[in-house]
């Protein structure tokens, strides 16, 4: 069983087991050893998934936790590169588009460096400072720098550049992707943003990896039954087109 496959079947043992599992069920459940399935706890508390306790995990119900975003940066790379490779295909040549202040957009900032042709705005200061580099026409939103996450802009300011403009797309991440199709993040004033940026795109792409899979933040942001299309590295995304049939999954 493949590591990200394996994690999802702990998350889904948590949920059968009132949010508690021992190391030993575990084991014995998934057919992996125990330093198998203690490598993935500490994965899945570093992405505040799960919280490790004597002999076994319990699940975090609370998905809350800020990470800072040069912590975020780092963790799951190959998916988020994987993500933003795929993504990178949905986007035209002379495209206008909105990317958010999650990292999985940095990632997907970093495949459109040599496409001179685009326009992109975001809040993310550290994707301003990456296509500084480039040639495409980017946009700063302005407003004021959040305390939480340093890399994002928030406020009315930022708003403003989002309500104002027609993009052909969206693409976004969130913290959070529940079993029955929530979107949610632990940041009200983000969530609030990306309200602007979903209203005034065309096409809405929302950018997950799989370790988000079956979690819930505290504030909703959308469902995927409004949004067209769903990017992941893992085919066990295919698990949300039964219950959204008109939804894109890559």
């Amino acid at each position: 069983m493949l590591k990200n496959q394996r994690q999802q079947e702990i998350i889904h043992l948590l949920k059968q087991n009132d949010g508690f599992v021992s190391v030993k069920v575990l084991c014995d459940r998934l057919y992996a050893s125990e330093s198998s399935i203690r490598r993935d706890l500490t994965a899945m508390e570093k992405k505040g998934i799960i919280s490790k306790t004597y002999g076994g995990a319990e699940l975090i119900k609370n998905f809350a936790n800020v990470i800072d975003f040069s912590k975020r940066f780092r963790q799951n790379t190959e998916e988020k590169k994987a993500i933003a490779k795929k993504a990178k295909t949905l986007i035209k040549d002379g495209s206008v588009i909105f990317l958010d202040q999650s990292s999985t957009s940095y990632y997907l900032a970093g495949e459109l460096m040599n496409n001179a042709t685009l326009t992109v705005i975001t809040n993310n200061i550290e994707i301003l400072s990456l296509l500084s580099d480039s040639a495409m026409t980017v946009i700063a939103s302005g407003g004021i720098l959040s305390r939480n996450n340093r890399n994002c802009l928030l406020g009315i300011d930022a708003q403003h550049i989002f309500e104002n403009t027609n993009a052909d797309a969206v693409f976004f991440s969130t913290k959070s992707l529940s079993d029955d199709g929530i979107i949610s993040d632990c940041v009200r004033e983000e969530v609030l943003i990306r309200n602007s940026m979903l209203k005034h795109a065309s096409k809405k792409v929302f950018l997950c990896d799989s370790g988000k899979f079956g979690t819930q933040s505290p504030y909703t942001q959308t469902t995927l039954q409004d949004i067209d299309i769903l990017v992941s590295e893992q085919e066990t995304a295919g698990q949300y087109a039964s219950l959204f049939p008109n939804l894109t999954i890559l």
